[in-house]
């Protein structure tokens, strides 16, 4: 049996009104026995919507997964509650009713630890980190609490005592940094420590938004992110919000950000190249082999593609890289991470000042900051 993982999907945006059949041009994920991906939104019809960065849409957008030939997704990740507590339980009330099977998230911390048999044999589990600084908002599953199955050591222990003796797992993790290419050095640590019990097969990362590199440790692999896979272009409106505008709404639209951030009128979101390369992963049940193949998304469309010629080079390239850069000696592979860290912070945040100078204008940018300057300084 084929089993094909891959990153992070979403089904709205321009996907919203787009029939899902022919968008994926890829033969390893066309010719899966069985399809796995990381559904990153939140899926309700209520009007109710958290006053945070929103990724979701109505029931009706399921029918794209089933399009798509979607056997399962994971739901452990920090978008399954942006309906709210109420919106993780109707998200997988609707998953349900589509016939399409979810692990990772819960309407209580039982239904949450849950695994998904991909196989008689191969559980997939599903966890989320949270408490972090670069992982907040997150919505942990309690006896009583709808929430994420939380990634903690301790808790991947449990669930895999619990495993019946002989059954393996392949785990999915959405943790780290966003839009970095070094993952901190304590995910190395964990997942070669996971690594080495014998009951886990693999494990796939999500949350980068980019495709980073592997972990081979005690002849397994941890692949650390995968990055986006279907994951379109679309609109926000102040300040946050994802929103869907009419067609004059989007005529009228004038500006274009590579980012995700707070805006001041109605703008296009669209991804850059390194968010739009992701990576699927061939899984061979007979063999235990995993198969990586680079894919690209359209930058105008949501449309995937294999990757070839010079950019399949380049991401070929710098996969190899990554992973030799995983296994620097600790010390100094953290000091590697932190300065990737503040480079691209500080790179995201010099693209969202110009942004906002563009979009407001000199005057108007330089009272925005006079004014946050003034509710800091009052603090």
């Amino acid at each position: 049996m084929k089993i094909c993982f891959t990153g992070d999907v979403f089904l709205g945006g321009d996907l919203l009104h787009r029939s899902c059949e022919n968008v994926v041009e890829s033969k390893v994920f066309n010719n899966a026995d069985v399809r796995v991906v990381n559904l990153e939104q939140a899926v309700s019809d209520s009007q109710y919507i958290e006053e945070k960065c929103t990724l979701y849409t109505g029931s009706y957008a399921l029918k794209k997964l089933k399009e798509l030939k979607i056997n399962a997704v994971n739901l452990a990740h920090n978008h399954i509650q942006d309906k709210g507590l109420d919106g993780i339980a109707e998200t997988i009330y609707h998953l349900d009713s589509f016939d399409i099977k979810n692990y990772g998230a819960g309407v209580n911390a039982k239904a949450a630890s849950q695994p998904y048999w991909v196989t008689e044999s191969i559980a997939i589990l599903g966890y989320c980190d949270f408490e972090k600084q670069y992982l907040r908002q997150v919505e942990i599953a309690e006896e009583n609490k709808p929430g994420v199955n939380p990634l903690r050591l301790n808790k991947i222990k449990s669930d895999l005592d619990n495993l019946p003796v002989g059954k393996k797992a392949i785990i999915y993790f959405h943790w780290g940094m966003e839009h970095v290419w070094l993952p901190p050095g304590e995910d190395i640590d964990l997942a070669k420590l996971l690594l080495e019990d014998e009951r886990v097969i693999t494990i796939i990362g999500m949350h980068s938004h980019r495709a980073q590199g592997v972990v081979n440790h005690a002849g397994k692999q941890a692949f650390m992110c995968l990055g986006n896979f279907l994951f379109p272009n679309f609109y926000i409106t102040p300040p946050t919000q994802l929103s869907y505008l009419t067609d004059e709404e989007k005529t009228n639209t004038k500006f274009i950000t590579r980012q995700y951030h707070k805006v001041y009128e109605a703008t296009y979101k669209k991804w850059r190249l390194v968010n739009r390369v992701s990576i699927i992963l061939e899984f061979c049940t007979e063999n235990k082999t995993i198969n990586p193949v680079f894919v690209v998304q359209d930058d105008n469309a949501p449309v995937i593609k294999e990757l070839s010629g010079i950019r399949l080079y380049v991401f070929r390239t710098l996969f190899k890289i990554l992973t030799v850069l995983y296994k620097l000696p600790g010390p100094i592979y953290k000091k590697l991470h932190q300065l990737n860290a503040i480079e691209m912070n500080s790179l995201w945040r010099l693209q969202i000042i110009f942004f906002y100078l563009k979009q407001l204008g000199l005057k108007k940018f330089s009272k925005e900051v006079s004014d946050y300057l003034r509710k800091k300084t009052s603090k």
